[in-house]
């Protein structure tokens, strides 16, 4: 069996990237963990991809691409994929409670702008919102899960970066939290 070498870091965004845009399904006598991105954004895949590599470094990491050619699809095999992601299971994430174990919760909160990382990359987005005569830089994380949104919500708040929430989504516009989140999480290149 090969080992899994997963900084904390490392740990928090890959949490991050599977609860926004990740799968884990059984295959054979082990389970895959595959992340789908857009692929107009060639920095997030290529940081991806070095991401699983540190991880699963004795594991080939597959690159597909779907979608006519609009998706890239990140994919490792390992047969311990649901320890890491206990969160896994059947169904859509948005249909099933997503609760961190405390091992998790104690990762996240040493981490947090590495699972914020992960989350906006694969279910966020920035953009410059005009309002009348001002134009602003603002992020945007949208999801279905409720538990994703609260966690979204909760390490916003350990963080201080000041945030609105709607049913699906939760907007982050303010000059201040804005600049904390560029400079701790960047854009989506």
């Amino acid at each position: 069996m090969r080992a899994i070498t997963l900084a904390q870091g490392d740990y928090a965004e890959l949490l991050g990237l599977y609860l926004g845009d990740g799968h884990i399904s059984r295959v054979g006598r082990t389970s895959a963990l595959r992340i789908s991105l857009d692929r107009g954004h060639p920095n997030i895949d290529r940081d991806t991809l070095a991401l699983l590599r540190r991880g699963f470094s004795g594991n080939r990491v597959q690159r597909l691409i779907a979608d006519r050619g609009n998706t890239v699809v990140q994919k490792v095999y390992h047969c311990h994929l649901t320890c890491l992601f206990p969160q896994a299971g059947p169904g859509r994430k948005q249909d099933r409670p997503i609760v961190l174990e405390p091992w998790q919760q104690a990762i996240v909160d040493l981490e947090p702008w590495r699972l914020l990382r992960g989350l906006i990359r694969s279910d966020g987005c920035v953009f410059v919102n005009r309002t009348g005569p001002y134009e602003y830089l603002s992020y945007d994380f949208t999801n279905h899960s409720q538990d994703i949104l609260d966690l979204f919500s909760r390490t916003c708040d350990h963080v201080a970066v000041e945030h609105r929430r709607y049913p699906v989504r939760i907007r982050v516009y303010r000059r201040a939290a804005v600049g904390l989140l560029l400079h701790h999480v960047g854009v989506k290149s």
